[in-house]
């Protein structure tokens, strides 16, 4: 039997509404909290970590539990399909891997477009091998999701972690495989596939330029028309990470350009989360240290025109303290961007929220980027982590909670004012 979701009434409009007024400042003791939609396994378990990953399309969303349960098989995971019906999301699928065992993290990365649905298991078994990990392609059918297609790196190899991230556009499905040991220690590389007739294809293997060791090339990845973009976290200099950026020539793939932070530093995690919306690119880099504030985070803004890339901004919490990590996530709406912190602490007694989580929304004004709004759960408990994962689609905005209700996890759909 189909479940629907939890709804709540939300302050958010009303938020929206003052900065329509003019009241554009967030510095202040009360913050707007967001509860349109809230999100649940209709099966929920202790530790399933529900919204781990989330992806929105259209009226379909998807949210991972990479620890959820796939029917016997205790800690497997699994990818819950929502569906909008006027203002509420019924539950319409729970897709599990046909060969799920415990510990392989199905539904550690999912993407969706229109009725197709990629899941990452970043430790399925793959070429007889127990963790080299593996994608399933799931395709809804005459009103249902069926299992579709397995597709696996074409050189597996134990803890590569391929699924770990996922692009998927058209007929092209981009999966990266961060650990992969390509010369050196968990250098990292992406494969591209392609879907001919009816089945998915592996086309191509991209690396970065200048490998070095551990720096986990594929830790994020964003694909827009024939732009796609891939961090590496631990890339240099000093280990303070990049983005490669790739473009489409014929049915091939160059890389043109290594973009780095202005101001990157050793371990600042730049390149941990990466999204693209027309020309526009941003980075996270959830363990920048701005002014001076140890893991704070910080996200990037580019501007990718041809081959060439400015930097536009950094965008810092108005009010980021140490270890929130802001930049854990990112994600683009029309001249939004929204970015999670996945570790604020909330409220005047923080200590007593610690880690709760929160979303910094910015606005476009002209050549400059402005926060206009910070939005925290309206049900929020210290640990959820709220904005641990974030997903845009027109002006709804999907973000996971994956420690929520005692590690069962939740997630919430805002709708995004003009």
């Amino acid at each position: 039997m189909k479940s629907i979701s939890y709804i709540r009434i939300s302050a958010f409009s009303v938020f929206f509404l003052l900065i329509l007024l003019g009241i554009s400042s967030m510095a202040v003791a009360r913050q707007p909290e967001a509860c349109d939609v809230r999100l649940t396994a209709g099966d929920p378990v202790e530790g399933a970590e529900f919204g781990r990953s989330v992806a929105i399309d259209g009226n379909h969303v998807a949210v991972g539990a990479g620890n959820a349960n796939a029917g016997s098989t205790s800690g497997a995971g699994a990818v819950y399909l929502f569906h909008r019906q006027g203002q509420r999301y019924i539950r319409e699928a729970k897709l599990v891997a046909p060969d799920a065992t415990s510990g392989a993290e199905f539904g550690r990365a999912v993407a969706i477009q229109g009725n197709l649905v990629a899941v990452g298991s970043r430790f399925a078994e793959a070429g007889g091998l127990e963790k080299a990990g593996a994608v399933y392609l799931f395709r809804k059918h005459m009103g249902s999701w069926r299992y579709e297609a397995k597709v696996s790196s074409p050189n597996p190899a134990d803890e590569d972690n391929f699924g770990r991230a996922l692009a998927l556009q058209g007929n092209v499905l981009v999966v990266t495989s961060r650990k992969e040991e390509s010369g050196a220690d968990d250098v990292g590389a992406a494969y591209v596939f392609l879907h001919r007739g009816n089945q998915w294809v592996f086309s191509e293997k991209l690396t970065a330029g200048d490998p070095v060791p551990k720096a986990y090339f594929g830790q994020s990845v964003a694909l827009r028309g024939n732009l796609l973009a891939i961090g590496a976290r631990n890339a240099d200099p000093e280990g303070a990470g990049a983005v490669y950026l790739f473009q489409r020539t014929g049915e091939g793939w160059k890389e043109f350009a290594k973009v780095i932070p202005p101001d990157g530093a050793k371990d600042d995690n730049f390149g941990f989360t990466v999204a693209m919306l027309g020309n526009t690119m941003a980075v996270g880099a959830r363990r920048a240290d701005p002014g001076g504030t140890e893991d704070a985070g910080a996200a990037y803004v580019f501007a990718v025109n041809g081959h060439t890339v400015d930097h536009v901004a950094t965008l810092t919490a108005s009010d980021g303290q140490k270890k929130d990590q802001f930049g854990q996530s990112v994600s683009m709406a029309g001249d939004v961007i929204a970015v999670g912190a996945n570790r604020t602490d909330i409220g005047k007694n923080a200590g007593k929220k610690a880690d709760q989580g929160a979303i910094y929304l910015f606005r476009r004004a002209g050549n400059s980027w402005k926060q206009i709004g910070k939005l925290t759960a309206c049900d929020g408990l210290a640990g959820d982590e709220f904005g641990y994962s974030l997903s845009a689609f027109g002006n709804k905005l999907v973000t996971g909670a994956h420690f929520a209700d005692s590690t069962a996890g939740a997630a919430y759909v805002l709708t995004l004012k003009p």
